[in-house]
């Protein structure tokens, strides 16, 4: 009996016996909090960083809060909800809590993120006790921009962003656009990795030949486990102003792709820009020229001898009588457009009239304004200014030409007696 009692007490002081078998951790020590940048390369600023926030908890939790730091220096942005699960480790059972956040660093150099402050309310037998996880502070390089078009240029806009894609879509064939009709264009702008404010504003659309205004703009950023996914949609109202077609010039801009780590370059088309032509197909065919008799021949051939004689009669130098003469074909298509009341008719006869004969009488007073007001009309927005009265506009420019055509003097046709003749 004494031997196994001998025994069992030699093998009790080596059970004792420090080192003599590893001890368990507490259950309430088994706790850890990790925050991990995933970025694989050196950010610049206002570059999209995921910041990876993992807890691993062995004790059960009861109640839980997370406590961000300031992130002094970051932009941030919530990606989602929180991921709670349960995983084995070290051979127990534990519980994995992760979250993901978006932060923007807003300058180079070396940032420090300070700890992130678990809180967990764990049960503890029958009671529950309070604890706090701690993560260590982490410092973040951010790269400094070398050359021009950087984060730091005032005067360039700054896109770091995973993928950039533009599409471009019109109401209407921008080709064929009717008359009376003006055409939307509506420009999007979609961008991974950026919030929608980091997107480009408006571009200014002008051309030679086309007359825009500017639409509403709108805005919106989608949340995924990747990043932001923002969309920018840009508006025009548009029209030709010419009877010619007019193209409508590409807009270009650059941003920064982040994962090749180079400078590309999006492009907004350009466009053509015209009137549709006018159906024609089912109008009747002119009435052919009747013969004219001999008579009205000879008519016609004695008062041009006598027109021709009464004008060398008047006198060299003094200015030249000038007969009346038919309007233009462009000035009738603007009287035939004020009969109809169609004021888009009427500018684009104006308009090719102005480039028919590009004389002083488009800055008379009455023409100027009338025009502006009708330009208002048609371009400034449905409804929102009255139209002009076409009539009286059309008077007014065919009494401008008159006037302009009086004051401008007339050179003798015939050479002068003396002096050098310039050949």
């Amino acid at each position: 009996m004494r031997p196994l009692l001998a025994a069992f007490a030699l093998l009790a002081l080596i059970a004792l016996r420090p080192g003599a078998a590893l001890a368990d951790p507490s259950e309430f020590d088994d706790v850890r909090l990790e925050v991990t940048p995933l970025n694989t390369a050196a950010p610049y600023p206002r570059e999209l960083v995921l910041l990876r926030i993992r807890g691993v908890y062995r004790p059960l939790v009861n109640r839980e809060k997370l406590i961000q730091p300031p992130l002094t220096n970051f932009a941030w942005q919530e990606l989602g909800k929180d991921a709670v699960s349960v995983i084995e480790d070290d051979g127990y059972t534990k519980r994995l809590f992760e979250r993901t956040i978006a932060i923007y660093p807003e300058k180079s150099g070396p940032l420090v993120i300070e700890p992130f402050v678990h809180k967990l309310t764990v049960v503890d037998g029958a009671r529950q006790r309070e604890i706090e996880v701690k993560s260590k502070p982490i410092t973040l390089d951010v790269a400094e921009w070398q050359g021009p078009r950087g984060p730091d240029d005032q005067k360039f806009w700054w896109l770091p962003a995973g993928k950039v894609e533009v599409l471009d879509d019109w109401s209407i064939d921008p080709e064929r656009v009717p008359r009376g009709v003006t055409a939307k264009r509506t420009v999007t702008i979609l961008a991974e990795g950026v919030p929608a404010d980091a997107l480009p504003p408006t571009p200014l659309m002008t051309s030679s030949g086309i007359i825009s205004f500017r639409g509403p703009e709108t805005r919106e950023t989608k949340i995924t486990a990747k990043g932001p996914v923002s969309r920018a949609s840009y508006s025009w109202e548009m029209r030709p102003i010419t009877a010619y077609p007019a193209t409508v010039q590409e807009i270009r801009f650059q941003w920064f792709d982040t994962g090749a780590r180079t400078m590309r370059e999006a492009v907004i088309p350009a466009r053509r820009m015209a009137w549709a032509a006018a159906n024609v197909t089912d109008a009747a065919p002119p009435p052919p020229p009747e013969r004219p008799t001999v008579a009205l021949l000879a008519g016609a051939g004695g008062a041009a001898f006598l027109a021709g004689l009464v004008v060398m009669l008047l006198g060299v130098g003094r200015e030249t009588l000038r007969l009346p003469t038919r309007l233009p074909h462009e000035a009738r298509a603007m009287k035939r457009a004020a009969r109809q009341s169609d004021p888009s008719a009427f500018r684009a006869a104006v308009t090719a009239l102005a480039r028919h004969e590009p004389g002083p009488w488009r800055t008379a007073p009455e023409v100027r304004e009338g025009l502006a007001a009708l330009d208002r009309h048609l371009f400034a927005g449905a409804g929102s200014t009255p139209c002009p009265d076409l009539r009286a506009l059309a008077r007014s420019v065919i009494q401008a030409r008159r006037a302009a055509a009086v004051a401008a003097p007339r050179a003798s046709a015939l050479a002068p007696l003396d002096g050098p003749i310039t050949r």
